[in-house]
């Protein structure tokens, strides 16, 4: 903002001096230049608009940015050409930035430019379910997107997301299709939960790492669960007689619900030996079980006492289990 000082002098208007106030800086964001795989150059310029301005730019893969370059310093009342030098970025990655500028006055921010490093962009790891756990044995599994150049995978794994121990590499060929490595590890201690997952990277850059997993192995001896049942009400006097069956199977603590917490539960209604109502429950992922009975006439027509029986079949882990019985009347 221009001000002018005016001084009335012998009857004549005498222009005396003339003075710029500071303001907000004045900035434009330009063109990246000399991009590589790893890098580019961000170009602005930046008016200070008559204060000492710091300025620096913004920068990341959306317009959310995250990341920031190093901080500059400008003064005066003309347009300077800034320009910041980046360092560390992925290749083929599309990249957001602006300038941005302030000073004691305001603050202002240029407008979004992207731009694209050379050079085909990062692999993908994604880190799959393991199968064909045994005690001591398992195989990792993993999917690789090579976005187009050779990439190396592996696993590493352990019994803490620490891992401590790598499977061999091997040598994905570049292609478009996803690839899906695998890998058995031999030598795993019986009954104990184990941590992996994926590694892939394209030479020259930072590994990419698939999410973190984990397996147990069976044990040497499965132990017993607990297993509870609880059916309400304990007498229906009036028909239709429903009854409800809850219960839970227990696991040792040394077991993870994940795979404790599968396989079968079935309840049978009985009178005597005789089974009158059976339900077969899969054991959901909470180790948590529940049915409903309905007794629409009176069993044999009279009254009856029956007996709820509650029997886990076990799985790979736990050895089958019952629940202490309980009786219940209909009538």
């Amino acid at each position: 903002m221009r001000r002018i000082v005016l001084i009335l002098l012998a009857g004549s208007l005498l222009v005396a001096a003339a003075a710029w106030a500071a303001s907000t800086p004045t900035v434009v964001t330009g063109s990246a230049t000399a991009v590589t795989n790893s890098g580019a150059r961000l170009n602005a310029t930046v008016n200070p608009e008559g204060d000492s301005t710091r300025y620096n730019f913004e920068y990341g893969p959306s317009t959310a940015y995250g990341s920031y370059s190093l901080t500059g310093q400008t003064s005066g009342t003309k347009a300077v050409s800034v320009h910041e030098t980046l360092a560390g970025l992925n290749p083929g990655t599309v990249y957001h930035y602006r300038v941005e500028a302030s000073n004691k006055v305001g603050g202002a921010a240029g407008t979004d430019h992207t731009f694209t490093t050379t050079g085909h962009p990062l692999p993908g790891a994604f880190t799959d379910l393991a199968s064909n756990v045994a005690k001591t044995t398992a195989t990792l599994n993993g999917t690789v997107v090579t976005n187009g150049e050779i990439t190396t995978a592996y696993f590493q794994y352990g019994t803490t997301s620490n891992y401590g121990l790598q499977t061999a590499t091997v040598n994905v060929s570049a292609q478009t299709a996803p690839s899906y490595p695998s890998f058995t590890v031999l030598g795993l201690t019986p009954g104990t939960t184990f941590h992996y997952r994926l590694v892939a990277d394209h030479a020259g850059t930072a590994p990419e790492y698939g999410a973190d997993v984990t397996f147990t192995t069976i044990p040497l001896v499965r132990p017993h669960a607990r297993v509870t049942a609880h059916t309400t009400p304990n007498h229906l006097r009036r028909r239709p007689y429903l009854f409800t069956t809850t219960g839970t199977v227990v696991p040792p603590s040394s077991l993870p619900a994940g795979v404790a917490c599968s396989g079968v539960v079935v309840v049978h209604f009985l009178l005597g030996h005789r089974a009158v109502a059976t339900r077969k429950l899969p054991l959901q992922a909470n180790c948590t079980f529940a049915t409903q009975v309905l007794f629409r006439h009176l069993v044999d027509h009279r009254k009856t006492q029956l007996r709820v029986a509650a029997r886990f079949g076990g799985n790979l882990y736990l050895r089958p289990a019952s629940a202490r019985g309980q009786k219940v009347k209909l009538g």
